[in-house]
């Protein structure tokens, strides 16, 4: 499936931050399938909208991570994308295709899917982290989006390109120790593409996709005592930016 979007997509950031909160009480309200969970730890749901073009959403929750929300908002920032492929795995080969005049960036990326799957690629516009107010919180946000870049034709690298349908990370200070730790509340949402069948497709992608962001999990754990911790990495110049 070609990608519609232009490498650098229009993005209203306040829209895309009420669209998340959509996803936070809808989920509230009921009627989203519990997938993989680790107690205490990791959590997800699926839900299947019909009429949308990437149908399966799946929503995720990071719990008790072991940092301040501003440290993991540098460690996703754009600016920090290629420390990002030294301790990201789960989200391989990433490659920055493209730059903003904000420090957005546009990336292709190999999300590496286990058995029946094959590899999947994808070509990602991802902007800025901005500081945000979630429900009275002091919070972080990030969007990612579908784009396309004439460098990364489609089935040019002889892998299906996947498509987004437009992901989110909101990241907020752990209630109890807000200075030490932190939550990220995400939605993934992608259309996998090549042979897959339509039928059980919320059951396939919700058994697959909350384990690759559980992985992403454990990799922002591992990389921010190697990278992050204790300043070892300057703040990036734009993760404060606030709406």
């Amino acid at each position: 499936m070609e990608p519609k979007e232009q490498s650098f997509p229009q993005l209203d950031f306040k829209k895309e931050v009420q669209r998340a909160k959509w996803f936070k009480e809808d989920l509230e309200k009921g009627g989203w399938n519990p997938r993989f969970k680790v107690p205490g730890r990791f959590d997800s749901w699926s839900k299947t909208f019909p009429e949308e073009e990437v149908a399966v959403k799946v929503l995720f929750l990071f719990q008790d991570m072991p940092m301040p929300a501003e440290k993991f908002a540098e460690m996703i920032h754009p600016s920090n994308m290629e420390i990002r492929t030294r301790w990201d795995d789960a989200f391989q080969d990433i490659e920055i295709l493209e730059t903003g005049p904000d420090g957005s960036l546009v990336v292709s990326t190999r999300v590496a899917l286990s058995c029946p799957l094959t590899d999947r690629e994808m070509v990602l516009f991802v902007s800025t982290s901005r500081e945000i107010d979630w429900y009275g919180k002091k919070s972080f946000a990030m969007f990612v989006k579908n784009a396309s870049h004439p460098s990364k034709p489609v089935g040019g690298h002889g892998l299906v390109r996947a498509t987004n349908g437009g992901n989110f990370s909101i990241v907020t200070p752990d209630e109890k120790e807000p200075e030490s730790k932190c939550q990220v509340f995400g939605l993934t949402n992608n259309n996998y593409n090549g042979c897959l069948p339509n039928a059980r497709m919320e059951w396939f992608v919700g058994r697959k996709a909350p384990k690759v962001f559980h992985k992403l999990q454990n990799n922002a754990i591992d990389g921010y005592f190697k990278y992050f911790k204790n300043d070892k990495v300057f703040d990036s110049a734009n993760h404060n930016q606030s709406i």
